[in-house]
């Protein structure tokens, strides 16, 4: 494979190991339909709250077999599935369903706010990582966020909504009247409601997206503050909520776009992985929001370090942050500074790659540390924690970090851009109508918005690739493309012209590849991240891609190689790909198969494959021990090292015993085994 006295720089193997159980499978631990929580986790005594998947065609049949078993049963149309609450033995039977697809856990989704750098202690609700002193915060508060992005008060986001699924929004005259509602999603129920927020993580969110800024003179004003806002509330007093209301919350979003304008779905929230994205319900439901045209922002998590050890981790994204299409966001540090010399990595933001499928996550970093927003009076962290509860004058305000407030960064950002696209094709309409010379102007007719793969491949275009304290810059498995740089995505969507088709310049602008931030020129990172390699070339930006269309799932197409449990014919080079399993193929409902090979337009070429070397793996895999996503109490359960410099072992899964991924003579790749029947792919991916 390569020189064999040089250190492994190529890469470990993720090996997706998938038990396939012969039809007299009795028990859940038996069945490949169930996700892990639910294989390890099940004894005949016990009963779950899942999400039961059924087969194209057959969702009344497995409606009326779960209707069997309680008259308690919940439809989700938008994933063909159904809720409900099952015992270990009806799980079983159900797993053994030719009508049925799968069985998921209906999984705990909690807020993604996380504690500042350095300090992994958690509060005893275990629900949030927000219970520090505000000692803790002293230095490092960003009191202009607008300034740390490079953004002025041109585009305010007065013509977009966001949706923020979360624990509510409380009113406050930073948001006037642009609440356009509060819908409650509980335990399977709908209803409507003032707004209320009743944790404070959602009015903290909502700030940063959209405060108008009003009570602190802009001090603490959002990224985008004339945006409005929508708040469809999953999460608790404490933080938490079900797996099954945030896909309720999720088809509302979709079958009310228009009547609200949604535009962008901000989810500030999420649970571990137990399965792969193909068949996460949550995922299915997030890639659905994307397909029907909105920008769906996700947290990535706050799991990037053992609590107990304070190691870095990797494979800690959270679901949905495993969803290709959506836009995964990691927590930057700026340090209180302009300049992005000092920027940095968050040490809690999750690394990837995803669990399971090995998808590259985090696309993108935002400021997320030690962030100051509008506090929820009453609330849940407003009374526990008054360390982190400001006041200015009258006004309170609570400061928080995580990949929940970075993301809320990017919701208010993207906000911006859309406004920012609309304005420019305006006034690329008034300059038509002035060649024209008309005295009495047509009314502009309006422009397509930008699609959410668009918008993706703009930010990561222009973000900032930042570097650790010793200059060495960050692999793309920590900050995806880098932290995002406003002015330039927003610089690049005002120029964009949506009419033209595919194929074609759609780039009616200049556009320098760097910006000044702090009096230093900064370069784009001018490469967009294509499933598992690197998309490079300034026709990315300056062509219409066919990539950037609705019907494509992120990451999908050309030069997605698979490889069963082999290397590849290239000795250097180990190509994963696709998920390509027959019935398990990720293609979300689209029209185009996973075979499809994209055509790029102009000089974009996908370069080189993203590979991660062992040195890197030579650290903790959050979610690789025992059980997938399993808390032992409040700490994560992290993966075990094997003696030896290079040697790496992943979990053993319970009674499959399979150990993943063990490196022999650092360069060798020995295949973990089981005592069933298994079938792999192998998954390897590259640097920036």
């Amino acid at each position: 494979m390569r020189n064999p006295s040089s250190k492994a720089v190529w890469g470990a193997v993720l090996a997706l190991a998938i038990w396939l159980p012969s039809p007299a499978s009795a028990g859940p631990r038996q069945s490949a339909k169930l996700d892990k929580a639910l294989q390890a986790s099940s004894t005949s005594g016990e009963s779950f709250d899942v999400i039961v998947r059924a087969k194209p065609g057959r969702e009344a049949s497995v409606k009326g077999k779960v209707g069997r078993h309680t008259s308690d049963v919940h439809v989700h149309d938008l994933i063909r599935a159904v809720s409900a609450t099952l015992s270990a033995r009806e799980i079983a039977e159900l797993a053994n369903d030719p009508d049925v697809d799968g069985v998921s856990l209906n999984a705990d989704v909690s807020a993604l706010a996380s504690g500042p750098s350095g300090n992994p202690k958690k509060p005893s609700d275990g629900s949030d990582w927000s219970a520090q002193s505000s000692s803790n915060f002293a230095s490092t508060v960003v009191a202009d966020l607008k300034q740390a992005l490079g953004l002025d008060n041109r585009f305010t986001g007065a013509n977009t909504t966001v949706a923020i699924i979360d624990s509510g929004i409380a009113t406050n005259i930073d948001f006037g009247t642009r609440i356009l509602g509060q819908y409650v999603f509980w335990k399977g129920r709908q209803y409507y409601t003032l707004p209320y927020d009743n944790y404070g993580h959602g009015t903290h969110v909502a700030g940063l997206i959209g405060s108008s800024g009003a009570t602190s003179n802009n001090k603490y004003a959002g990224i985008a503050p004339a945006t409005k806002l929508l708040s469809l509330k999953v999460l608790d007093s404490k933080g938490t909520g079900k797996t099954s209301d945030v896909i309720d919350a999720l088809e509302f979003a979709i079958a009310n776009k228009t009547r609200f304008g949604i535009n962008v779905i901000n989810l500030s929230l999420g649970h571990p992985i137990y399965e792969s994205a193909a068949t996460d319900p949550l995922v299915q439901a997030v890639e659905t929001a994307v397909r029907a045209g909105i920008v769906v922002v996700v947290a990535a998590g706050n799991y990037g370090f053992n609590p107990v050890t304070g190691q870095t981790g990797y494979a800690g994204i959270a679901s949905p942050g495993n969803s290709p299409s959506a836009i995964t966001v990691g927590a930057g540090v700026t340090n209180n500074t302009v300049t992005r010399t000092d920027d940095r990595l968050a040490d809690y933001s999750s690394r990837g790659p995803t669990w399971y499928d090995g998808f590259a996550k985090p696309d993108i970093l935002a400021p997320g540390q030690s962030l100051v927003s509008t506090d929820a009076v009453g609330s849940t962290l407003d009374l526990t924690y008054p360390g982190l509860v400001l006041k200015d004058g009258s006004a309170k305000f609570l400061r928080l970090s995580g990949s929940s407030m970075a993301t809320g960064v990017v919701s208010g950002l993207i906000a911006v851009m859309l406004d920012a696209n609309r304005a420019g094709a305006e006034q690329r309409w008034q300059d038509y109508q002035n060649l024209l010379k008309r005295n009495q102007r047509d009314p502009f007719p309006g422009a397509p918005l930008l699609t959410p793969n668009a918008v993706k491949a703009l930010l990561e275009y222009s973000a900032t690739p930042l570097h650790n304290a010793n200059g060495v810059a960050y692999g793309v498995l920590e900050q995806g493309a880098g932290l995002v740089n406003g002015v330039g995505a927003v610089t690049l969507a005002y120029h964009i012209d949506t009419n033209r088709p595919a194929g074609q310049y759609w780039l009616m602008g200049a556009a320098t590849p760097w910006n000044d931030f702090g009096g230093v020129m900064e370069p784009w990172s001018q490469t967009v991240i294509w499933g598992t390699a690197l998309l490079r070339g300034t026709s990315v930006v300056d062509l219409r891609q066919a990539a950037w269309e609705d019907n494509i799932v992120w990451g999908t197409g050309a030069f997605a190689k698979v490889v069963s449990g082999m290397f590849s014919d290239d000795e250097d080079n180990i190509v994963w790909g696709t998920l390509a399993l027959d019935e398990d193929n990720i293609v979300w409902g689209t029209s185009v198969p996973l075979s499809t090979v994209l055509m790029w337009s102009g000089n974009a070429t996908l370069a080189t494959n993203i590979v991660w070397g062992t040195a890197t793996w030579a650290q903790n895999i959050v979610w690789g021990s025992s059980l997938v996503g399993y808390f032992n109490g409040q700490a994560i359960v992290w993966g075990t090292l094997a003696d030896g410099e290079d040697n790496i072992v992943w979990g053993t899964l319970d009674e499959d015993n399979i150990v993943w991924g063990t490196l022999d003579d650092e360069d060798n790749i020995v295949w973990g085994t089981s005592q069933s029947r298994v079938s792999a792919l192998a998954l390897v991916g590259g640097s920036l």
